[in-house]
Formats: structure tokens, C-alpha cells, sequence
């Protein structure tokens, strides 16, 4: 009993190709099968580092801004609000960049 070989024409010469072959035997060409299209399911990952700067920007911006409100509400003077609130926005910034990074590095995860 024979072996059945499907057969697709080259796309770059038009002659016939094992489905099995690396390069067309007639042309020589890499890519018998035509250029690689990718899935449309998936979606596509543009400026990836530029999205994770303005996601950590945006939470630890939001953070700080939360920390240095609660500083002023929390003190009893302008000295104590002035300082308050720098020392509640920078440990609101502290906190709100590591978890930037773990939102960013696991949102992945999650689409």
C-alpha cells in the first residue's frame, strides 16, 4: 500500500510540493507554502514597553496622589500637612511602582 503525499503548488513558482518538503525542489524556495500568517485570534503586541511605562506611571502616580490627600487630611497644621503629604505621596509612589510591575508583568496572564 502506497503513501499518500499531499501536493500544493510552490506559491513562489507554481510547481508542485510535497506537503512534507522543506524547499521547493523546483525553485529552491524556503517558503513553499507562502509567507507565515499569523492567527488573527491573537492579538498583536505593539509598544509593549511604552503601554508598562504609562500603566506604572498612571498607578503610582494615582497612588501618590491618594498618599499625599491622606497627608494633608490626617495633619494638624500647614507644616505637618506640608510634610505629610510629601511622606505619604512618596510612600504611595514606593508602593504603587513594584505593584505597576506585577500588574504588568502578569497581565498576561489575565487576556
Amino acid at each position: 500500500m502506497g503513501r499518500i503525499q499531499n501536493l500544493i503548488d510552490c506559491y513562489d513558482c507554481g510547481h508542485a510540493v510535497s506537503g512534507n518538503a522543506a524547499a521547493c525542489p523546483s525553485c529552491g524556495s524556503r517558503q513553499p507554502f507562502g509567507p507565515p500568517v499569523l492567527n488573527r485570534k491573537r492579538t498583536p503586541i505593539h509598544n509593549v514597553e511604552a503601554r508598562n511605562d504609562r500603566n506604572m506611571f498612571i498607578i503610582a502616580g494615582t497612588l501618590g496622589a491618594i498618599g499625599a490627600v491622606y497627608g494633608v487630611a490626617t495633619s494638624s497644621g500647614p507644616w505637618t500637612a506640608t510634610l505629610f503629604g510629601i511622606a505619604y505621596g512618596a510612600a504611595g509612589i514606593l508602593f504603587g511602582v513594584p505593584l505597576a510591575g506585577f500588574l504588568n508583568f502578569t497581565r498576561r496572564l489575565w487576556s
